[in-house]
């Protein structure tokens, strides 16, 4: 049991370290899938170097770690608060073409990153991007302004 207390224990510190970091640093893995892929090496570690002779330890936390991702999912399908509590949420960093400062120093993202996302979806100028949302995986959304024209681009 002291196994699966340590495991528990471990997941809940390194999803709660990775949830305060912020959203930025988990690009493209949810943090459940981040967390467990950190995780199953360093549990089986020990038991491979035999520094444990006993695989079972290095079992019974792995599977403790998947059991908790599978319930995590679950939980956060099923039950709104607790999806509320773990997931992400969107932020809202650019609103009509002005940067909205509290959230980018929030979220930690300087205007730089919002300019690079705009040049990979051709977009040269702020005046060109109605909203830039920094989704719950990391990842800036750009949604252009409505009616920018060619000749509106050289001002």
């Amino acid at each position: 049991m002291e196994t699966v207390i340590r495991a528990v224990f471990a997941y809940i510190l390194v999803w709660a370290c990775f949830r305060v970091l912020g959203k930025r640093e988990l690009t493209r893995m949810s943090p459940f899938e981040l967390v467990t892929i950190i995780m199953i090496p360093q549990l089986f570690s020990r038991a491979l170097t035999r520094q444990d002779y006993s695989m079972t330890n290095a079992v019974i936390g792995s599977t403790t770690l998947f059991v908790l991702v599978f319930f995590t999912s679950v939980l956060s399908y099923r039950v709104r608060n607790f999806k509320r509590i773990v997931e992400a949420r969107p932020t809202v960093l650019v609103q009509r073409s002005a940067f909205i400062e509290e959230h980018l120093d929030r979220e930690r993202i300087a205007p730089e990153d919002i300019f690079s996302a705009m040049h990979k979806v051709g977009l040269e100028r702020l005046e060109q991007v109605e909203w830039a949302i920094l989704e719950g995986d990391g990842r800036i959304s750009l949604i252009p302004a409505p009616t920018v024209g060619a000749h509106d681009l050289y001002r």
